[in-house]
């Protein structure tokens, strides 16, 4: 009678190597935003628009000066228009303690980022602007970092 070889039924143990770079690619693409954003790990329009804001209340104005196009053009509530020094000058003379974004929209516009969103600011008497207000923002990819090219500020009117 013919023999044949024995079969092994078990099944092989993969390596370790493997099993721990399939878990480093399942954690890499999990990753999501991060929890803190900085200008560093931002992720998005969004995230810069609220670092902005956040630079602005913390008078942070390296930051609001670098995020700054040097072509930037602002227009405030009441209808005045600025350059970048103009911008930087009229949010150092405001008082912003605290801000809330809200209904934020961000929509890509070829390669810059146009983001439209409710800005809320405690009336404090001495600013730029009443306490809500809609903006729109044009963010624009220099390089490796994302520049804030333009923003207008428009009332919201109480019907």
């Amino acid at each position: 009678m013919p023999r044949f070889a024995e079969t092994d039924n078990r099944r092989p143990v993969p390596s370790w190597s493997f099993v721990v770079g399939l878990g480093l690619l399942i954690a890499g693409c999990t990753g999501g935003e991060p929890r803190h954003p900085t200008w560093n790990n931002s992720t998005g329009a969004e995230q810069h628009e609220r670092l902005m804001w956040k630079a602005i209340q913390d008078k942070d104005w390296v930051n609001v000066e670098r995020r700054l196009s040097p072509t930037f053009v602002g227009v405030n509530a009441d209808g005045r228009i600025f350059d970048r020094a103009g911008w930087l000058e009229l949010w150092k003379s405001a008082q912003v303690t605290e801000f809330s974004l809200g209904e934020l929209q961000v929509q890509p516009e070829g390669p810059d980022m146009k983001v439209t969103y409710i800005l809320s600011l405690p009336a404090s008497g001495k600013g730029p602007a009443p306490s809500s207000q809609r903006v729109v923002s044009v963010w624009q990819q220099l390089k490796t970092r994302w520049l804030l090219s333009a923003t207008s500020i428009t009332p919201i009117q109480n019907n």
